[in-house]
């Protein structure tokens, strides 16, 4: 996970990052989804996962085990 430093940048962060799965959510969403709608925004598909992780592990979203839908938080 990147955190910006004195040699990383705000916006290369995977928290700043964060916000563009944050953005614009979509009801019914998977996470192939998901990596399509924010591909952009991340270097590859193992920092997209970390930012996924972060946000889980935060209570930020969740994901239906036997849809694979995306549940966000209210």
């Amino acid at each position: 996970m990147l955190i910006p430093t004195k040699f990383t940048r705000l916006e290369e962060s995977t928290i700043f990052k964060m916000s563009a799965i944050l953005k614009n959510k979509h009801a019914g969403e998977t996470i192939p989804d998901l990596l399509a709608r924010t591909f952009d925004s991340f270097q590859d598909a193992s920092e997209f996962l970390c930012a996924v992780d972060i946000l889980y592990v935060l209570g930020a979203l969740d994901v239906e085990a036997s849809t694979g839908m995306i549940e966000y938080a209210e």
